[in-house]
């Protein structure tokens, strides 16, 4: 086969993160997409940008993931010098949040067991926390509510006091330092590199939405391309016919993070004023659900408050229950919704997949052509990318 010359269809992070590890490796790319990476449809840029693994069930997604971690930490706790973690205007790409999780049960070994039965090392069981979670830099803690608030004289993170949360059945909590992308920025600071990069042919405006994956085939051939990487999120179910791939819907409402106001009791409590911002996640009840769950995420300039996972949903306008739910969860995690707007709203489809598919296409590659697909992360997208454009580029130039 002739040197590499790679086409990429989609640009949304998936597209735009293997694009870029072609590009690093002096591999021509050939962006194509119909939309731009911060059109409204697309899901990268309206996610909430949060590391952790979240519905994507691939056996591989751990190791994505602290692939990802490995290119995400390093910006997220870079200083004012360094190019790569700002945008142009200096704003931050990647910033570390503190995250909360608040659980009703205890699931797993807590903090104490942990350091008194040295777990870690293997010696006091098995554990039941995610295999991340032994990471040294997320600091990764599973403590009681009453420990968690001991804590806070410390953090003074802006969460429900601990009353509210003994009252409402959350007895334990997971407490992590975790990588936050700004999304939109991210996307366009990735976009703008791509069309910075002399290998480079982009047009990520084409209005031209491809029939088939021989369609797609036979355009990578017109323009010189030997090689095609498929990332085209859930339009991979119509192009390859791909019924395993689904919708799982996800509903934000936005608020401005340096505007809005926040109710009596998260600001201030008997250690004083919280004064930081945390994510905030609920997914047992009351507060929340697997399919409907209750978060706060801070990302850049906004909060974002959600939430749902609904697979096979595909509304794509937020309905008014839905309106009520989440403006409920930003009162119970802490904004004053009596006095403070929202700023806007969004919809978005996760493509969700039950092993997603990263991979050569035996049926359509041929002596001539390479095809590889990269889709189906469900909600990591932004956990798993640079995990899976490093494994999308070794196939692709295998």
């Amino acid at each position: 086969m002739a040197s590499p010359r790679v086409l990429v269809v989609g640009s949304g992070v998936i597209g735009l993160r293997t694009s870029l590890e072609l590009l690093r490796r002096n591999i021509p790319v050939v962006l194509r997409s119909p939309v731009g990476p911060l059109t409204s449809s697309v899901c990268s840029q309206g996610a909430g940008g949060f590391w952790m693994p979240f519905h994507c069930d691939d056996p591989r997604t751990n190791r994505w993931s602290i692939e990802t971690l490995d290119e995400l930490h390093p910006l997220a706790t870079a200083g004012a010098r360094s190019i790569h973690a700002f945008t142009k205007d200096g704003s931050r790409l990647v910033e570390t949040v503190p995250t909360v999780i608040f659980r009703q049960e205890h699931s797993g070994p807590s903090t104490e067991d942990m350091i008194a039965q040295d777990y870690n090392k293997g010696t006091g069981g098995k554990s039941q926390l995610p295999e991340w979670s032994t990471d040294p830099r997320l600091q990764f803690q599973h403590l009681t509510v009453e420990m968690l608030w001991w804590q806070n004289y410390y953090y003074k993170l802006r969460i429900p006091t601990e009353q509210t949360l003994l009252q409402n059945g959350y007895k334990h909590a997971w407490f992590f330092q975790t990588p936050i992308v700004d999304a939109p920025k991210m996307l366009q600071h990735m976009l703008e590199e791509v069309e910075g990069d002399r290998n480079a042919d982009v047009n990520v405006e084409t209005g031209e939405y491809y029939e088939s994956i021989e369609h797609i085939l036979e355009t990578a051939k017109s323009l010189g391309c030997n090689r095609v990487l498929n990332a085209t999120g859930l339009g991979a179910r119509t192009l390859c016919q791909d019924d395993e791939i689904i919708a799982a819907r996800g509903i934000l409402l936005h608020y401005d993070r340096k505007s809005c106001i926040r109710t009596q009791e998260i600001q201030m409590s008997e250690h004083g004023e919280m004064i930081n911002d945390a994510v905030i996640i609920a997914e047992e009840g009351p507060w929340g659900t697997n399919d409907m769950p209750s978060y706060m995420i801070p990302r850049g300039e906004t909060l974002l408050v959600g939430g749902s996972y609904l697979e096979g949903d595909t509304e794509m306008t937020i309905r008014p229950s839905e309106i009520t739910k989440l403006l409920e969860n930003a009162q119970t995690l802490g904004i004053d919704t009596k006095q403070c707007h929202t700023i806007s709203s969004w919809t978005g489809l996760r493509p969700y997949r039950p092993i997603s598919r990263l991979e050569i296409d035996v049926q359509h590659s041929t002596t001539d052509l390479k095809l590889v697909h990269s889709y189906g992360y469900g909600g990591s997208g932004w956990t798993v990318y640079t995990g899976c454009a490093k494994d999308a580029t070794t196939l692709l130039l295998s």
